[in-house]
């Protein structure tokens, strides 16, 4: 049960995590959500026409090692998912709870009003702070940054 959990987690991440190339350098979760949106998006196609041209060239014989062979395919971007539902629950580095807290204080100068964050905070909590400072500071924050 706590697969699903995960993986349900892990979208929910994904949809939270802000696509800004800023991020990109200094997180491995925008790599990722391409990586897993691209192989939601065209695995089941792959995995279809390889299972269909094995069949034909083949035969039947090798209707189960092709099954097996698409089912792989298929599961990648499940295990995409994974990844950011273990991700979005870990803990925040001192360095990378600082330099939330630098955001956070950015926002509040901002006129934005903002939870804090306390020592335990998660990857999940940087991603709703980094998802509304995208969305209310100037782009010369994110130049300095």
């Amino acid at each position: 049960m706590q697969l699903f959990t995960r993986i349900r987690e892990g979208h929910r991440y994904m949809k939270l995590w802000p696509l800004e190339p800023q991020l990109a350098s200094r997180f491995p979760e925008v790599r990722v959500i391409k990586a897993t949106r691209f192989g939601m998006t065209w695995l089941p196609v792959v995995a279809m026409v390889g299972g269909t041209f094995q069949w034909s060239t083949l035969g039947a014989g090798i209707v189960p090692l092709a099954l097996a062979q698409a089912l792989l395919i298929v599961s990648l971007p499940l295990q995409g998912l994974y990844w950011l539902g273990w991700r979005s629950v870990q803990p925040l580095p001192v360095t990378t709870l600082n330099w939330c807290k630098e955001v956070r204080e950015r926002l509040v100068k901002a006129g934005c009003h903002v939870a804090p964050l306390v020592p335990h905070s998660q990857y999940q909590h940087m991603a709703c702070l980094l998802e509304r400072a995208f969305k209310r500071l100037d782009s010369a924050f994110w130049r300095d940054m």
